[in-house]
This record gives structure tokens, sequence and C-alpha cells, in this order.
């Protein structure tokens, strides 16, 4: 089954990205900054809005047989392995760390917690395609289209699907299973994604696609 792009249901793989507890935990650093910076605006509710959404997709994509692919931005706890512009950020205060290797932040969410077997590629920078085994991982399943979910929209997202299409993959984002920040800079990246780089699609359109697909034997 293929859409309007080219995307093929039946070859595809669920990247979830960045559901990590740092990013959509109630306790998480994310949460700890909104607290203690309320002008900041971060929507965290927003963020944490996408984990039923991308447990949906996990369970549909199992059933369906489909890989389920986590990405996972990992560092050091100095950052010295870190690819992005770190010092353009802001620090955690305190002993407070933020996606640091070995700590409860950096770990996938319980709701979204990785079966045995499934791949857990950790990044140093924004993009899941960026000096990372992802690319080999798809190719070795046979996959051709994956399907995006997790956060940020603008930033790890929007880098994952970049990447995913420089290396000829059919990208399809599921809109209503992302999340950043800020809704405006959301919706934003989504508009400029979905006009050149992606099929944009709702949880339920990718699950009946799935089903679909199923169904054919595709």
């Amino acid at each position: 089954m293929a859409t309007a792009m080219g995307s093929e249901i039946g070859k595809s793989a669920l990247i979830i990205v960045d559901m990590q507890n740092d990013f959509v935990h109630a306790e998480g650093g994310l949460a700890y900054r909104a607290r203690e910076n309320p002008g900041a605006a971060i929507d965290l509710p927003f963020m944490m809005s996408t984990i039923p959404r991308a447990k949906q997709l996990a369970t549909a994509f199992r059933e369906a047989g489909r890989p389920v692919i986590y990405l996972a931005h990992v560092v050091k706890p100095d950052y010295s392995d870190a690819q992005f512009p770190f010092w353009r950020l802001t620090h955690p205060g305190g002993n407070r760390t933020f996606i640091v290797e070995g700590s409860w932040g950096a770990r996938i969410v319980d709701d979204l917690k990785p079966q045995d077997g499934e791949h857990v590629v950790v990044k140093k920078g924004f993009g899941g395609f960026s000096n990372t085994p992802l690319d080999t991982i798809l190719r070795n399943g046979g996959v051709t289209t994956c399907v995006v979910a997790g956060v940020m929209t603008s930033i790890c997202v929007s880098s994952t699907v970049r990447g995913g299409t420089e290396h000829n993959y059919r990208m399809i984002l599921v809109e209503d299973s992302l999340a950043d920040v800020y809704r405006e800079s959301h919706l934003a990246e989504l508009t400029i994604l979905g006009s050149v780089f992606a099929d944009v699609r709702t949880t339920d359109q990718v699950v009946a696609m799935l089903a679909g697909a199923t169904a054919a034997g595709a």
C-alpha cells in the first residue's frame, strides 16, 4: 500500500524519537525547567500528550510484524561527546543532569519501554541518521518507509526526517504523536516538513493503513 508520496506502509518501521524521561515525564529535566522558569511557557502537557499515541502506534506496528525502533539522545555528564552546540543551551542547575548516560532521565519512559529485540539507537546530536547505525538497521530490515513519532517536532524530529529523505527513505509524520515545547513551533515545522519532506497523517490513519496492508498481505 503506497501513499501519494510513494510511502510503503507494508515496508515501514516506526521511529520513536526521544521519548525519554527528561523530555516527557512530569519529574524529568524539562519539567523541572518548566517549574523553575514559568515565564518560558514550556508546554509540558503537550509534550506528554504524545505518550499514549506513540504507545498506540507501537502496539499496532508490533501486531503487524513491523519494526519499532527507538532513538535516544544520550550524552556524557560533561557533554564532551555531544554533537550539537550544547553551550548555546542552558545547563541544568545544581546536581541535576539532563539526558546523561546511565541516568533515569535518559531512559525511555516506562509506558513506551522497548521490548526484547527492539533497537534503541543512541544519538549524540539532533538527527537520528547522523553518525548512528539507524540506516544500517533499516536497510537490513528491508525498510523503505519511516513512520515518525516523538519529540521535539522542530528539532530532533525535523532533523531525523530531513536525514531520512537524504538517505532516500519515504517519511510519514504522525502529527498527533508529535510535540514541541511550543505548539506554534510544532505547527510551523509540521507545515514545512509536510510540504516537502513527508506525508502527514494521524495516528488513527496510520493504524488503519497498517491494518489494510496486513489484510492485503503487503
